[in-house]
């Protein structure tokens, strides 16, 4: 059974993220593990058993028939959480949006554990509430986001809801031929990214037949397109390059630009090479 990950802190958006991760166990069994991390001071260490307890109690009422091993752990965030995520199929965090500094867990952190985990890490915003709406991916040119696509493919089949495919689109520079600068066709730049979104759709058509999926083929940079189809989403997935643990080399300009500024849960996917 594969094992989920929830980091908790008792805040408002953790607690929407147990919210979130109930609703999935709803669709998938998995083994869950919710973790708090503590520093050694004994007075946090009594404050912390309160909050796991209170997290339990919750668990149980919204998921009786699916027990969670509650863990408290001594170090620091956010490389003892990402230690206890190593080798889960799912790291589940909550974040507050609009304010990504605000605190250690609910705020910038979110992102370095994401970084860090090499699992996919799912970034609930607080308040989140339940919706019918399509899972959204982002589909880049290049091989980033593969692992994305099947991630968001599974989830919007489990979820019971429609995956929408977006891939957006920008005309490239001026090639030089000779002495004259010549400006690609539009038509052609157009079909050759038609050509990559129906790759995709065939892809997830092979691994998961009777899933509806909508495409949406779109002239714009990525992190507008992402933001505008947010609204009408339940989750929006997005891939990484893999790039390092530094956050923006590993999410990318698309990911720091779109976690903590979308209403909208959103889950980053490392490529498969990285998974554990």
């Amino acid at each position: 059974m594969e094992r989920v990950v929830l980091g908790f802190d008792g805040s408002p958006a953790s607690e929407a993220a147990l919210e979130w991760t109930a609703e999935r166990a709803r669709a998938e069994s998995f083994e869950l593990d919710i973790v708090l991390v503590t520093n050694m001071f004994l007075s946090d260490r009594v404050a912390a058993d309160r909050i796991l307890d209170a997290a339990s109690r919750h668990w149980r009422d919204l998921v009786p028939g699916l027990p969670a091993n509650v863990v408290r752990l001594d170090g620091l965030m956010p490389t003892t959480l990402t230690e206890a995520a190593r080798g889960a199929a799912l790291l589940v965090l909550g974040i507050e949006t609009g304010f990504r500094m605000r605190s250690a867990l609910s705020g910038w952190l979110p992102l370095r554990a994401a970084a860090r985990s090499g699992a996919p890490t799912v970034l609930v915003p607080a308040g989140w509430m339940a919706s019918d709406d399509p899972v959204t991916v982002g589909l880049d040119e290049d091989a980033s986001s593969a692992s994305a696509l099947l991630f968001a493919a599974r989830a919007a089949a489990a979820a019971d809801v429609p995956l929408r495919i977006l891939h957006s689109w920008l005309m490239g520079s001026s090639v030089l031929r000779g002495h004259a600068s010549a400006l690609p066709s539009t038509q052609r730049v157009a079909a050759e990214h038609e050509r990559i979104l129906d790759a995709a759709v065939a892809e997830v058509r092979r691994e998961y037949p009777g899933l509806g999926v909508v495409t949406e083929l779109v002239r714009d940079n990525p992190t507008s397109a992402l933001s505008r189809a947010a609204d009408r989403s339940s989750m929006v997935v997005i891939g990484t390059h893999g790039r390092g643990v530094v956050v923006g080399g590993f999410i990318g300009s698309i990911g720091l630009d779109l976690v903590g500024s979308l209403n909208r849960t959103i889950c980053v996917v490392p490529p498969a090479r990285v998974l554990v």
